[in-house]
C-alpha cells in the first residue's frame, strides 16, 4: 500500500483561509492590502499572536501600503504620549512608564514589544482606540446612565448595540449562570452596554483616524472584539456601509477551523497549569466577576463571595481567566499562597488563597 500522505504540521505564524487552505504571506497581503480596515485579533497573553501581528504589519508596509495602527490596549486620554513616540521623542524603552502600561493594561509590555518595534521601523503612526478603564468599569457595574459629565466626555457619539446573533449568544451565556444570579438581569444589561460602548468607541476612533490621514487602519484587539464581525466590524459598518473590512484571527487548532471567519493565523495556545481553585467566573465588560464559589474549595476557604470582582492576583492585574492560572502557577513554584485583591461593595478586600494540588 502506498504511504499515507499527511498534511504538514502547522507552524506558528502560518496563514489560513476559513476553509482550511494555507496562504503564503504574499497571498495574505493580496487579500488584505486593499481594505479600509484590517482587524487583527489576539489573545493578550500569547507572545506568538503579537509576533504575527508585527509580521503582518511588516508585510503590509513592505508591500507599499501606508496605514495607521490602532490599539485597543491604549486609551484615548494617552494619545499625546503616542504622538511623542510617533515623532521619535519617546523611545520604546520609555513607553511602559510613559503610558503607565502596567496599571492601565496589565499584560507584560514585552509581549507587545514586536508591535512597537515594527511601528518604529516602518514609520507607522500608532493611535489609541479605547475608553479609559474607569469608564467601562462604571458602565459594567452601574450602566451608562450612571456616568458623570467627566466620564461622558469619552463616550462615542453613538453606542451601537450588538447584532441580534450576538445578543442571543450573550443572553445564553448569562442564562448559564442563573443558579448564581437568578433574577439580576440588570447586570446583563450593564455587561452588554459596556461591551457595546467599548466596541463603538474603537470603531469610531478607527474611522476618525482613517478619515484624517486618508489611509487604511490596522486594528489590534482581543479576538472577542473581532470574531464573527459582531464587535468592531458591526460598528464600523454602521458608520460606513461601504467600508472594506478584513478580519484575521488567531487559530489554535487547524482541525477546528471555521468558515465563520475568513482569515486566520496559527499560533499554539499558551500552556497554563490547571488548578482546582473552586471559582465560577464570568466576564462583565473588562472585569472578571465571581458568579459562584464551590463548597469546601480553596476559594471558599479563602473567603471569596459571589459578586466579588477580582482586581489582582499575585500582585498582578487580572483581566482574563488565564491571569488567574498564571498567578497560581507562579505561586505553586514557590509553595506560597496567592494573594488576591477583590472589589466587594465598593471596598477592596485582600484574600489569601492556599493552593491545592495540580490536576
Amino acid at each position: 500500500m502506498p504511504d499515507e500522505i499527511r498534511e504538514p504540521v502547522p507552524q506558528p505564524g502560518e496563514f489560513y483561509t476559513g476553509d482550511g487552505q494555507r496562504l503564503s504571506p504574499q497571498e495574505l497581503v493580496r487579500k488584505i492590502k486593499d481594505k479600509d480596515f484590517v482587524l487583527l485579533g489576539e489573545s493578550h497573553n500569547n507572545p506568538c499572536d503579537h509576533k504575527v501581528q508585527a509580521k503582518v504589519m511588516d508585510l503590509l508596509a513592505e508591500s507599499g501600503v501606508d496605514f495607521i495602527l490602532g490599539m485597543e490596549m491604549i486609551d484615548v486620554s494617552r494619545q499625546d504620549i503616542l504622538d511623542s513616540f510617533n515623532r521619535g521623542e519617546i523611545s520604546i524603552e520609555e513607553l511602559p512608564d510613559s503610558l503607565d502600561w502596567r496599571k492601565t493594561w496589565g499584560y507584560d509590555f514585552e509581549l507587545y514589544r514586536p508591535v512597537f518595534e515594527s511601528a518604529k521601523k516602518q514609520g507607522i503612526p500608532v493611535k489609541a482606540l479605547n475608553l479609559p478603564s474607569e469608564v467601562t468599569r462604571s458602565i459594567s457595574h452601574y450602566g451608562l446612565d450612571s456616568l458623570d459629565e467627566q466620564k461622558r466626555e469619552y463616550l462615542p457619539e453613538k453606542v451601537a448595540m450588538p447584532p441580534e446573533e450576538q445578543l442571543s449568544f450573550l443572553e445564553e451565556q448569562y442564562e448559564m449562570h442563573q443558579d448564581f444570579v437568578p433574577e439580576d438581569r440588570s447586570q446583563l444589561q450593564h455587561f452588554i452596554q459596556a461591551q457595546s460602548t467599548w466596541d463603538s468607541k474603537m470603531a469610531e476612533m478607527a474611522v476618525q483616524f482613517g478619515d484624517e490621514h486618508s489611509v487604511p487602519v490596522v486594528v489590534l484587539a482581543g479576538s472577542e472584539h473581532v470574531r464573527m464581525g459582531w464587535g468592531i466590524e458591526h460598528r464600523l459598518m454602521q458608520q460606513d456601509a461601504d467600508a472594506r473590512v478584513a478580519r484575521v484571527l488567531p487559530l489554535r487548532d487547524v482541525e477546528n477551523i471555521s468558515p465563520d471567519n475568513p482569515l486566520y493565523f496559527y499560533c499554539p495556545p499558551v500552556q497554563h497549569g490547571r488548578m482546582r481553585l473552586g471559582l465560577v467566573m464570568s466576564r462583565q465588560g473588562d472585569a472578571l466577576i465571581v458568579r459562584g464559589v464551590v463548597d469546601d474549595s480553596a476559594a471558599a476557604r479563602a473567603g471569596f463571595m459571589k459578586g466579588d470582582e477580582i482586581v489582582s492576583a499575585g500582585g498582578e492585574p487580572v483581566r482574563e481567566m488565564s491571569d488567574l492560572h498564571e498567578a497560581a502557577v507562579k505561586a505553586s513554584e514557590t509553595g506560597e499562597p496567592v494573594m488576591f485583591q477583590v472589589l466587594r461593595k465598593a471596598a477592596v478586600k485582600s484574600l489569601k488563597l492556599e493552593l491545592p494540588g495540580e490536576e
